[in-house]
């Protein structure tokens, strides 16, 4: 016996179990996290940063690449003061290189481009557990960032990937590989995998129960960040471009009947001034343009042409809605409910653009006229600029207004010019103007004759305005790609522009375009361009897979539709077909909680089997000293985790003598039954304690 042990035994009981706690606590140093560890958690990194990716510009994604490099290739954390200084002013260029591309600091863009770099630069320097877990939430904090920008299937199912490391790298700080025993990486992937199933019925519970608000929360505003899709302006190639896009502008299912293809017209922003080159809103959006009123139609007419249908966009960039022509009532749904309004072009649009996934039911009639009054003498539907811009083009509109009093056989007479004469639909029209393109319709009309739908529809509300007519050109959408699961997929590359003029007492819709490509009309843009140029727009692929295409589409538009797209009105549609349709918000309240209880006591049951499952693998000698050992840490004895069994129990021998034969017996077979060599005499069975032995406190 020792002479601590000894001393140990003659003090009084409380402070002996202070000295044995203390000593234990001295005696178990978990190691910081070491090298595996610092590659593990650059792995996560990388993982971050690959969501980020492509909203990133060209020199951070470099930069924060290069980090990520150095981070893999530093082995330790540096110490000399000439690398930490280096560490220092590398912080200092990340800080410059972002403000230098985003022209601040303090945004959105440019807090996820500091993330980006100095996620990688501060795993350089760490050295502890506490380093590690700093770098932890940075990375996962940048990867949660990346549902900014990018909310798409692809996306969602990344999730469960990436938290899965997060969680391993949380397991691997915790035991460290410098540690005895320690686990394998891939236990720790397991049990990561284990502890995120667990937690994904809780996750559900709470998705479908927790309170909708009023407008989807998956995307937060950034005035300086890019749009995509149309905007409020036109100049000659924004179309073009977009046409080049593959990508959902949004989806739609129809309630009941299906327009035509030749009806389908996505009316959104409608411009009214031209500068010689550019074709935007302008400044006549005044309040009076803000409001409009719905066309005027019978019972008959509604029962004969309503078409009701649910749109679903990908990406509200713009505060106009994407809608069938005509509505002839606002849409329904959380996100736009308290924030629509009809413009006297028949728009419909928002207060504020969502940006983000917005959902919402709307009805149309599909029609290409709607009455209205006569625009004013002094209207911008009769602009055309200073007298010196495009003479040859004003010469023309005159001859068209002597040729055709009547402004609606002007308007057919212009039509048949451009279906006679030699005009091309192409997506590479030369540049047409100057530098303020104040030629750029003569330029077009009497010189190159290639053009896309933006310089047809732009220089055909010249013409028109030249002459008398009041004229202005819609953007929009035109057609769409029905999927076999029964909605319909208008991409960006559906991008339109048309006219609209005023004759006889209506706006009529006017598509120049399809004088010069009836194809684009009929039956969509692919058939209508060059055949060199139709592989820029196709949607399909060099190799077929149309059955798992569809497959992806449907699941890409079920997903948007139930999560993306999961407002109060879908909640409450589900409650309704899971008998819980009309619950006050305090029953909701508590429905929440007992599933929230029901959900955790069900996981925490799969955890206990599962552990008691891992536990009856194991030998029972081992099982038979780790109850042992519970019941010895229960009474009092401190055991450190790296103590031997011969060592606990020895102390415990002295600790109770009256078992001290017990204790004995029990390491001899204990150590035979693990340790003993394949000749050896082993009892598999462990010591099977008397029924009255008792573990005091003494």
């Amino acid at each position: 016996m020792s002479a601590i042990t000894a001393t140990r035994r003659a003090l009084p009981w409380k402070l002996g179990k202070a000295l044995d706690k203390g000593a234990a606590s001295k005696r178990v140093v978990l190691a910081d996290p070491d090298l595996r560890a610092r590659r593990f958690m650059a792995f996560a990194i990388a993982l971050a940063q690959g969501a980020n990716v492509l909203a990133m510009k060209p020199l951070v994604i470099f930069a924060g690449l290069a980090a990520l490099l150095l981070c893999v290739l530093t082995r330790e954390a540096p110490r000399q003061w000439v690398w930490r200084a280096g560490l220092i002013l590398l912080t200092l260029a990340t800080g410059g290189l972002v403000f230098v591309e985003y022209g601040k600091l303090f945004a959105r863009d440019s807090g996820i481009a500091l993330l980006f770099i100095l996620g990688p630069l501060k795993l350089v320097e760490t050295k502890t557990t506490r380093d590690f877990m700093v770098v932890w939430g940075m990375g996962l904090v940048l990867f949660v960032a990346s549902f900014f920008e990018n909310i798409g299937l692809v996306a969602a199912l990344s999730v469960a990937p990436v938290i899965i490391v997060y969680v391993a790298a949380l397991r691997m700080f915790d035991a460290p590989a410098s540690a005895a025993n320690a686990p394998l990486l891939w236990d720790h992937v397991k049990g990561a995998t284990a502890h995120t199933l667990l937690g994904i019925p809780l996750a559900a519970m709470l998705f479908v129960l927790f309170p909708r608000a009023t407008a989807p929360l998956w995307a937060m505003s950034d005035p300086t960040a890019g749009k995509s899709g149309l905007s409020d302006e036109m100049r000659p190639g924004n179309i073009s471009k977009l046409i080049l896009s593959k990508e959902t502008a949004f989806r739609v299912e129809f309630e009941d009947r299906k327009p035509p293809q030749q009806a389908l017209y996505w009316r959104g922003p409608v411009l009214r001034e031209f500068d010689g080159l550019t074709w935007s809103v302008g400044l006549s959006e005044t309040p009076a343009r803000m409001r409009g009123d719905f066309l005027n139609f019978t019972p008959e007419e509604h029962a004969r042409e309503a078409i009701n249908y649910t749109v679903t966009v990908e990406r509200q960039d713009s505060r106009w809605l994407p809608i069938l022509e005509l509505p002839v009532a606002y849409p329904s749904g959380p996100a736009v409910e308290r924030a629509v309004f009809l413009s006297d072009a028949q728009q419909i649009g928002v207060r504020r653009a969502a940006s983000g996934a917005t959902q919402y039911r709307a009805q149309s009639f599909a029609r290409g006229s709607y009455a209205a009054n006569a625009p004013d003498a002094q209207s911008s539907e009769l602009r055309t600029g200073p007298r010196t811009w495009n003479p040859r083009a004003r010469a023309f509109a005159a001859e068209l207004a002597t040729r055709y009093p009547n402004p609606a056989e002007r308007v057919k007479g212009l039509l048949v010019y451009f279906n006679q004469e030699k005009f091309f639909y192409t997506l590479n029209p030369p540049l047409y103007g100057s530098e303020r393109g104040n030629t750029s319709i003569d330029e077009f009309l009497f010189d190159g004759r290639k053009g896309f739908c933006e310089h047809y529809a732009g220089a055909t509300v010249f013409l028109l305005r030249a002459s008398g007519v009041p004229a202005r050109v819609v953007t929009g959408y035109q057609g769409g790609e029905f999927q076999p699961a029964g909605h319909m997929i208008v991409r960006q590359s559906d991008a339109h522009a048309w006219v609209e003029t005023w004759i006889d007492g209506s706006w009529r819709r006017v598509d120049p375009t399809g004088a010069v490509a009836p194809d684009r009309i009929e039956q969509g843009i692919q058939q209508s361009l060059p055949e060199t140029e139709r592989l820029l727009v196709s949607t399909r692929n060099w190799v077929s897979f149309t059955g798992l295409t569809n497959l992806w589409e449907d699941a890409s538009f079920s997903y948007t539709k139930w999560v993306i797209g999961f407002d109060r009105d879908r909640q409450k549609e589900l409650l309704k077909d899971l008998g819980l349709g009309g619950i006050n918000p305090l029953a909701a309240l508590g429905w929440m909680m007992i599933a929230i209880t029901a959900s955790g006591a069900l996981m925490g049951l799969a955890w206990w089997l599962w552990l008691k499952r891992n536990e009856r693998r194991i030998d029972p000698m081992l099982r038979a000293w780790r109850s042992l050992r519970k019941r010895l840490i229960k009474a009092g004895l401190a055991i450190a985790p790296h103590e031997t069994v011969t060592s606990a129990l020895a102390r415990a021998a002295i600790r109770w003598p009256m078992h001290a034969a017990a204790f004995a017996e029990f390491s001899k077979r204990y150590n035979a039954a693990r340790f003993a060599g394949t000749n050896a005499e082993v009892h598999p069975s462990p010591v099977n304690l008397p029924s009255h032995f008792q573990l005091r406190r003494q």
